[in-house]
């Protein structure tokens, strides 16, 4: 089912799905998304990422298009003849278009219409994390200037694409976001470091988005390992004098940073903590 996508309950070729240009997506970023990892053509944490697209059609105020039972069965449809083994599924809920235009108005800020709720999905190859080296990445540090309901998976991503368009230009993998001194997460990571075999990661809020990785790594890997966790805020020094940096996400699960404003962390080298989380979480990815 390659170039497939899936839109409103039938699923298209990508060229001819068609979204209304007054979608209320395409106009205002009035929507939220998810997005699900594949590993060895398995869902990864599915029921998470389920209760996080649910939690955020509802702090938008959405209709939900769907019930649970709907939802799995639209999802299975789509990716059960997925040419990919090793891929992530995006799936995108919107607000939709009005029902009825004949008023002419084409264009509002308050949603005060009738609108037919938009679903799309589609899914793109990723790498097989029981093949891949763990190296290190380099990132950049900013100023966190986006809104402070980061805790939405929002489509409006305009800032997380500036910064990370900013990242790619200097080689970067990544921009980590501060606020207030203190560091939030990185434009699509959470952000984890290790100081004395202390492992901290700033609390949730509505300042980051609650990561499922995040959870997973905290609630499983780090228990499983033995490692010692302070879910607490740190400032920028504390990241860029830590022993290791890591970062968490659905499609690299663990990924060290070595490299933070062209400041080696760790001589520039993986720390043994960031490994041996990394062993432990790609156990569950096979």
């Amino acid at each position: 089912m390659k170039n497939k996508v899936f839109l409103n309950g039938t699923i298209y070729n990508a060229k001819d799905a068609k979204v209304s240009l007054f979608d209320r997506g395409y106009l205002f970023s009035d929507g939220i998304y998810e997005l699900i990892p594949y590993f060895n053509s398995k869902p990864f944490l599915l029921e998470d990422h389920y209760k996080r697209l649910q939690e955020s059609i509802k702090m938008i105020g959405l209709e939900n298009p769907y019930t649970k039972k709907e939802w799995f069965k639209n999802i299975n449809d789509f990716t059960n003849n997925s040419e990919y083994k090793n891929y992530y599924l995006y799936i995108q809920v919107t607000r939709g278009a009005p029902k009825d235009i004949s008023d002419g108005v084409l264009r509002e800020h308050a949603a005060t219409k009738n609108y037919i709720t938009a679903v799309s999905m589609f899914y793109s190859e990723i790498d097989n994390l029981q093949e891949k080296n763990i190296i290190g990445k380099k990132s950049i540090t900013m100023e966190d200037k986006r809104w402070k309901k980061c805790n939405i998976k929002s489509i409006s991503l305009l800032f997380n694409s500036y910064a990370k368009t900013l990242a790619y230009k200097e080689g970067a993998y990544e921009a980590i976001l501060i606020r207030d001194g203190v560091i939030t997460e990185g434009c699509s990571s959470n952000v984890f470091i290790v100081k004395n075999n202390i492992i901290k990661t700033a609390p949730k809020s509505n300042l980051i988005l609650p990561g499922v990785t995040r959870s997973f790594v905290i609630e499983k890997i780090i228990k499983e390992n033995g490692n010692k966790l302070l879910i607490e805020n740190f400032s920028k020094n504390e990241l860029l004098e830590s022993d290791e940096v890591f970062i968490t996400n659905s499609t690299q699960g663990i990924l060290p940073i070595t490299i933070i404003d062209n400041m080696k962390i760790n001589e520039g080298i993986c720390g043994e903590i960031t490994k041996e989380l990394y062993k432990t979480f790609i156990k569950y990815t096979g």
